[in-house]
């Protein structure tokens, strides 16, 4: 559910939008990571009132907008704004979005997180992509597992390949099949699969890929004859058909013709 905040600086008034949230987020879908203000202190105003409110002339606090994506910067490790024009890694990938607005003070000396150094990061959840301050391309890379809700419509964003914005499956081979959290993290291909079949039971099954057909069945012998009565035992079991008046005698003779007696 959408909410929204509403702060003063005693200079101009400041509300957090939520709306780019779809129902509610719980706190284990969050994870702590240090911010570099610098990378949302720049001249462009177009990033910049993306990025920032509560922003004027005599402004001494100011908040980072919470649902900004975050990207990871390859040399430091911290975390700032995702940009697919940055050089210094935010161009790969969305590792997550600001969980939260983060309230910057704004001194001679520079700019400071007021209530400590890390913030956090939600690197999963229900989201309206559109409602994000900072809206990326369709061909965005997404970190952790986010599905964009919006129109009655669930458009999963994470692991989706930059250029085609298609998920891509990973292949995997017969000698990766013995390995359980391999087989856990990846997917078959129609390639591959005569090859895990085989590599599952290899040595031992005589399975050729078909669940119609087996290779070296097993011979199945004719119909089976029953043994027939000798001096010292009876002949095999078998439906003999007996008239229902019959004397000793006529027993006796039917049950010889069978075979089961004597």
């Amino acid at each position: 559910m959408a909410y929204e905040n509403v702060r003063s600086t005693g200079i101009v008034t400041v509300e957090e939008n939520d709306e780019w949230r779809f129902g509610n987020h719980t706190d284990d879908g969050t994870v702590s990571v240090t911010l570099d203000l610098s990378t949302f202190n720049v001249k462009d105003e177009t990033k910049r009132d993306k990025y920032l409110t509560g922003l004027g002339d005599k402004a001494t606090t100011i908040w980072i907008k919470s649902g900004i994506p975050l990207a990871k910067i390859t040399a430091s490790g911290a975390y700032g704004p995702y940009d697919p024009n940055a050089t210094d890694g935010r161009q790969n990938k969305i590792a997550g979005l600001l969980e939260s607005m983060v309230e910057i003070s704004v001194t001679f000396g520079g700019w400071d997180v007021v209530n400590g150094a890390n913030v956090g990061m939600r690197y999963r959840g229900d989201i309206i992509k559109s409602k994000l301050p900072v809206v990326p391309a369709d061909g965005a890379v997404w970190g952790g597992s986010f599905f964009d809700i919006e129109d009655d419509t669930v458009t999963p964003l994470s692991n989706v390949s930059a250029t085609s914005g298609t998920s891509t499956p990973t292949t995997i081979t017969s000698a990766a099949i013995t390995d359980a959290t391999t087989v856990g993290k990846n997917v078959l291909t129609a390639n591959d699969a005569a090859t895990a079949r085989t590599a599952i039971g290899a040595g031992t099954s005589s399975f050729d890929g078909s669940y119609n057909s087996l290779k070296d069945k097993p011979t199945i012998p004719p119909a089976y004859t029953l043994p027939a009565a000798t001096e010292n035992a009876l002949g095999g079991v078998k439906l003999v058909s007996i008239a229902s008046n019959a004397d000793a005698a006529a027993i006796v003779t039917a049950l010889k013709s069978a075979g089961i007696a004597k």
